[in-house]
């Protein structure tokens, strides 16, 4: 499939999708008519036409210097790995309708209905529970399809095409929630020639997921089943350290596997990553060691602190301040993952 194929498809099939190192982001599907996600897997369907090279821009893992992050590293002194901030808070949602279906305090999901139901968003871009196939990118505009998506996967979802079939339907005002390497890839859009600029204007709000590593879903489907899952799992969980734990509910309860038997089934281009806080995002979210029930905030934009602020002013919040030791931990695990990163890059 290499003769005649213009350079941005032949390069991202043989530097990325060949080399094992594609993170399932989502950002070229869609973006190219020949690239499809299919059940946690991105699928090269035909030979591309196009010269303009945009599927190899956008991609986090695309060794690209046009529209490469991390040249210079984005951030020195103290914040390194964290990234700029404004403001750092633990917060959980007021309403309990809310915050029990949800995981970690459903800020997550409180964020996003009061974006759609107060108009900073017009729609939503998240990641469904996945049903019989891996989970994957979905357009939301209501309350109730919000909490359907609630919850954490842990598994790649190529949620991002989801966001490019809202551009290519012309849709604006959207909001997206995602990982570290779907924030790049949306930062990346930026500078991507000819149209970049013109399709990130069309998103409003980004929500970033803390994330150390993603699973591949077909081995973790594979590995389940060799547990003896066969069903569709409810929920899965990773308690913060030192649990070492990945939880699974089915329909019988809660299953326990150490995290070691879990680690093998990580996407390798995981290893490349580093960063751990989604640092491209307006507001970026995760666990709070220590304090069940709530989430670490990590404000980054003044969009994304007009919403905190809003959210908490209306009561949709309560939040409170992170505390030192908290902030220390959180340093370094990001601190660490992006040397991690630096040194497989090399």
């Amino acid at each position: 499939m290499g003769v005649g194929i213009p350079e941005g498809q032949r390069r991202l099939i043989e530097k990325v999708i060949d080399q094992g190192i594609c993170v399932r982001c989502g950002a070229c599907v869609g973006l190219c008519p020949y690239f499809q996600f299919f059940d946690g897997k991105v699928v090269v369907m035909d030979q591309c036409r196009s010269d303009t090279s945009r599927c190899l821009q956008v991609c986090p893992k695309a060794d690209y210097e046009a529209t490469s992050l991390y040249s210079e590293g984005p951030d020195t002194g103290e914040n390194e790995g964290i990234g700029p901030f404004k403001k750092i808070l633990i917060a959980r949602a007021s309403n309990k309708e809310i915050r029990n279906p949800a995981q970690y305090g459903g800020v997550v999901s409180a964020l996003v209905i009061y974006s759609l139901e107060h108009g900073y968003i017009d729609a939503a871009v998240l990641t469904d529970t996945g049903n019989r196939f891996s989970p994957a990118g979905r357009i939301v505009r209501t309350r109730a399809e919000v909490l359907a998506c609630a919850g954490s996967r842990y598994t790649a979802s190529g949620s991002l095409s989801a966001l490019n079939t809202a551009i290519e339907a012309d849709m604006a005002g959207l909001g997206v929630v995602g990982l570290p390497c779907q924030m790049e890839a949306m930062e990346r859009l930026k500078l991507m020639k000819p149209d970049g600029q013109d399709r990130h204007r069309r998103i409003r709000l980004k929500i970033g997921l803390f994330c150390t590593w993603a699973i591949d879903y077909r081995r973790l489907e594979a590995f389940l089943i060799q547990e003896g899952i066969n069903e569709t799992p409810k929920k899965y969980d990773i308690p913060p350290p030192p649990s070492e734990k990945f939880q699974v509910m089915t329909e019988d309860g809660w299953r326990d596997f150490p995290l070691s038997d879990i680690r093998p089934l990580v996407q390798k281009g995981c290893e490349l990553c580093q960063d751990m806080t989604a640092e491209w995002a307006d507001i970026s979210i995760g666990t709070v060691e220590g304090r069940e029930g709530w989430s670490t905030l990590v404000i980054r934009t003044d969009m994304g602190s007009e919403l905190i602020n809003a959210a908490i002013r209306d009561g949709w919040l309560e939040a409170g301040v992170l505390p030192d030791e908290s902030l220390e931990h959180l340093k370094q695990a990001a601190s660490n993952k992006r040397e991690r990163g630096r040194k497989a890059a090399k």
